[in-house]
């Protein structure tokens, strides 16, 4: 999962994506400066300056933000 996390930060042009946590859990990546893969942990600021540390064996599944 780290690794398709990496790619997807690192892809050029960025394409904003979502990470499912649980059923009813979801964290919208919408642009790269605000996720670091770690180690262990997946690490999503908000625009507000607040953190949320997942680690990846939480991590449902990744796909594409759905447009506005």
């Amino acid at each position: 999962m780290r690794e398709q996390i990496l790619k997807l930060l690192k892809a050029v042009p960025f394409t904003p994506f979502v990470v499912d946590v649980a059923e009813d859990v979801q964290r919208a990546i919408g642009t790269n400066d605000h996720a670091t893969a770690f180690k262990r942990v997946l690490a999503i600021e908000d625009d507000v300056g607040y953190v949320d540390l997942i680690a990846y064996a939480h991590i449902r599944r990744l796909h594409d933000q759905a447009p506005l």
